[in-house]
């Protein structure tokens, strides 16, 4: 209970947030401990379930494991579940292709507001994810619409692997830069075919640490290594991001075949940054100086660009959204909003699962015992189901140095709530 007590202080600050509304109920799971769950199954992985309920007229969602599960009733008039999320289900035919047309999709890492974090609500897992409603759609070509603030330096490595190991065997990638700070920035750096939006911005790659004190010494020279391999993976000139990176004036010279020959000095012919100021690119500047291979206002002018008289945008149309809405990329919407419900809701699942804890505890009558730590139970299924949706949250809210560590700890609390009972 002490690890517990030690969570909820760290999380003190966190802001509860009252649930969602209620969904339709159509699905029973009958569970092995006796209870029953009745609402709508919206998602099944390997087994696992999250089934979204209403319990005393409030909404909540669900993560069950397979060992918890005695059956399942769907409702029969109910579409069946794919082992993705409804959201994403899988294609009823085989997606129509015209000959010698690619086929592309945008997904957006980061929406700017509250859903930009990178490590956060752009993630190596959630990209992971996404390659399998990918294929199974046959997109040639992945449109990475970037618009993030920046974030975690932790999670760089992994997504550029990610991209460079898993994305690019498979399709063509292109960055389209609506913004692209910090972390961001360092993200899209391993993709070659780098387009901006007209107001786009690219760069100001700085590390902070702590009270916003600025990365030096030994971490900063990993960084800056880092970001050199990087570089290299998207074919760009390491001089470029060290400067966007330290205070190292940038300078250019074309060379007589077109090519941009770089210094982090004042010696080109053209000063790109002076001394003392981080470099961020916009758009006329990237083009300018070859970094980006041009610039596209809507996804139409995008396929253009890049050279491709018709390109079949795979999506559906939506009022305000500025480009198709393909099946991975409601799957990264959805996987966003879940992150940052998870987020506001944190303090109030865990507040759920001590009290709930706690009333077990001293409660003699067994029945009444038992109500208690199937309340438990549903809170800290809460938990992890915040978790499985988004890893990092091993990290950044328990402390822990992976997903596995946060599993073992969730078996703890299994078996612990197990104990009460005895």
């Amino acid at each position: 209970m002490s690890s517990i007590r030690h969570i909820l202080m760290a999380l003190a600050s966190v802001v509860a947030m009252i649930a969602t509304s209620a969904g339709a109920l159509a699905d029973v799971i009958k569970l092995k401990d006796g209870r029953t769950l009745t609402g709508e199954i919206i998602r099944e992985v390997d087994g696992y379930i999250w089934i979204k309920h209403s319990t005393g007229g409030i909404e909540a969602t669900d993560l069950v494991r397979p060992d918890e599960v005695d059956s399942i009733e769907r409702d029969a008039g109910a579409a069946p579940v794919s082992a993705e999320p409804v959201r994403a289900k899988e294609p009823t035919s085989t997606p129509r292709r015209t000959p010698g047309v690619p086929r592309a999709a945008v997904i957006s890492l980061g929406e700017g507001g509250d859903k930009d974090m990178v490590g956060v609500y752009m993630t190596a897992e959630s990209l992971r994810r996404l390659i399998p409603i990918l294929e199974q759609d046959q997109i040639d070509i992945v449109v990475f619409k970037i618009n993030s603030g920046g974030g975690l330096l932790l999670e760089i490595q992994r997504l550029s692997d990610v991209i460079q190991n898993e994305f690019k065997p498979k399709f063509q990638v292109v960055a389209w830069i609506e913004s692209a700070i910090s972390a961001a920035a360092m993200t899209a750096h391993c993709i070659e075919d780098i387009y901006f939006m007209p107001e786009g911005n690219y760069g100001a790659c700085t590390g902070w640490s702590g009270q916003l004190v600025a990365v030096k010494g030994r971490g900063l020279e990993e960084v800056l290594y880092k970001m050199e391999l990087i570089s290299a993976r998207g074919r760009h000139a390491k001089e470029i991001m060290r400067s966007m990176q330290i205070d190292e004036p940038l300078s250019a010279t074309f060379t007589p075949d077109g090519d941009v020959k770089w210094y982090n000095t004042e010696e080109g012919e053209y000063l790109v940054n002076p001394k003392g100021r981080i470099l961020t690119f916009n758009a006329n500047d990237a083009v300018k100086y070859h970094f980006a291979k041009g610039v596209a206002k809507t996804y139409q002018e995008l396929g253009r660009a890049m050279g491709y008289r018709e390109v079949d945008w795979v999506g559906k149309i939506v009022p305000g959204v500025p480009y198709p809405i393909c099946r991975a990329e409601e799957e990264m919407q959805s996987f966003r909003n879940q992150t940052y419900q998870d987020q506001v809701r944190t303090n109030e699942y865990f507040v759920s699962y001590q009290s709930s804890v706690e009333a077990a505890r001293g409660e003699q009558d067994r029945k009444q015992r038992g109500a208690m730590v199937n309340r438990a139970r549903q809170a800290l299924r809460r938990i992890e189901r915040m978790v499985a949706n988004n890893p990092n949250f091993a990290l950044l809210t328990f402390n822990m140095p992976d997903y596995e560590t946060f599993k073992d700890w969730v078996r703890q609390q299994d078996e612990f709530l197990d104990s009460l009972m005895k």
